[in-house]
């Protein structure tokens, strides 16, 4: 656990400080897994978007032309 969660020398005093500590690490530890979950879909979304567009393009390109 402490390897995986990035568990360091804990600043804080006392037992209260560890619980907090943990707690506190396991914010962050989640925050970060939404924030990549959001960028995956962020990224996801933008690449629909452009091949939407492009698909678009390519018709009135097709459409001028012809």
């Amino acid at each position: 656990m402490k390897s995986d969660g990035r568990l360091a020398r804990c600043p804080l005093k006392g037992r209260i400080g560890d619980a907090v500590f943990a707690v506190l690490r396991a914010c962050g530890h989640n925050l970060g897994k939404i924030l990549a979950h959001l960028w995956a879909f962020w990224c996801s979304r933008l690449y629909l978007t452009d091949a939407v567009i492009l698909r678009e393009r390519h018709r009135q390109c097709v459409a001028v032309a012809a």
